[in-house]
């Protein structure tokens, strides 16, 4: 008899989350306390948090004289690594007062993460993102639920915090390094937060879908980026990360439509026939013998977001990583 893959299992705990707040909307949506129950406290479980443990995950943490965090979750060694702001279930979660708020306390723990959720719509917020604006959001009821695990898999994973992982085992005879055959490869690291290190004098590479998991300093840049085929390319900045990737799947897949929606999928085509207007932020390159615009004017975060938002336009295998 097989067993459930850690994914599967999720997304069966999130299939349970839809379905208790479809039967129980109407206390739900009175209660914050009965939607942390049914609807938040499964899903951190599912992701390694024990919420019995208050060491692990503190309840209700006082800043200040009456501000209290929902929930602060501690690393392995201590530290402030995620906070979550409860909401009932569908209160809003962009009120500018809140939010401002909500932020301003939880940054001054100086976590990696923020994330605001009414248990099926869930926020989340970098201390590196200067607005009050959410940087990813999925929703239970919109969002694909394999979507939305992978998605809370790279944002509250206990394993990522230090929780769970094995004891290093006794250091035994080094191991003589492999021959070097080309280009270094994209490797997932067990520890998303950090990539691996280095070999023969090649930079280390990290999964760029693990990027929003790097805990990194202010202003911090690629250098390199790997394509999905193994090649190498200089970059300098996130822009780059987005116009590389993006030329590259139109190399790869010029069937693309045009006009192609961003990630946000509103008003911003991120490949566009029409030139931007002035000061907007943008890469011209050519396709079926058309001049072609990719928007490029995005911050950061926006930028990694929809680099990642532009490769899934290839198939699931396909995989970049960048180098700092």
């Amino acid at each position: 008899m097989f067993a459930l893959s850690p994914l599967a299992a999720l997304c069966t705990v999130l299939q349970a989350v839809r379905t208790s707040a479809d039967t129980n909307a109407q206390l739900l949506r009175k209660n914050e306390a009965a939607t942390r129950a049914a609807l938040i406290d499964p899903v951190l479980r599912a992701l390694g948090w024990d919420t019995a443990d208050v060491r692990m995950v503190e309840p209700e943490k006082t800043i200040g004289v009456k501000q209290a965090l929902d929930y602060v979750l501690y690393d392995a060694a201590g530290a402030v690594s995620v906070v979550i702001e409860a909401k009932k279930l569908g209160e809003s979660l962009d009120k500018l007062g809140h939010i401002g708020a909500a932020i301003g306390y939880a940054f001054s723990l100086k976590p990696k993460k923020l994330l605001i959720t009414d248990g099926i719509n869930w926020h989340y917020y970098s201390p590196g993102h200067s607005n009050f604006h959410p940087v990813e959001t999925i929703s239970l009821l919109k969002t694909p639920l394999v979507e939305a695990a992978l998605q809370l898999v790279q944002w509250l994973d206990a394993a990522q915090s230090g929780h769970g992982i094995p004891a290093a085992e006794p250091a035994g005879p080094v191991a003589k390094p492999a021959a070097a055959t080309g280009t270094t490869a994209a490797i997932k690291s067990p520890n998303p937060t950090l990539p691996f290190p280095a070999a023969n004098n090649k930079p280390a590479f990290v999964e760029l879908a693990q990027v929003r998991t790097l805990a990194l300093t202010p202003g911090q840049k690629p250098t390199t980026l790997q394509l999905p085929d193994g090649s190498v390319v200089p970059i300098k900045t996130w822009k780059d990360v987005l116009v590389q990737l993006s030329l590259y799947v139109l190399q790869q897949r010029p069937s693309t439509p045009v006009p192609h929606p961003d990630k946000a999928g509103k008003k911003t085509s991120l490949f566009s026939w029409n030139k931007p207007k002035d000061g907007i932020g943008y890469k011209e390159t050519t396709l079926h013998g058309r001049p072609l615009y990719i928007h490029t004017n995005y911050s950061a975060a926006s930028c990694v977001a929809n680099a990642l938002h532009v490769l899934r336009l290839l198939p699931d295998t396909a995989v970049a990583a960048i180098a700092f």
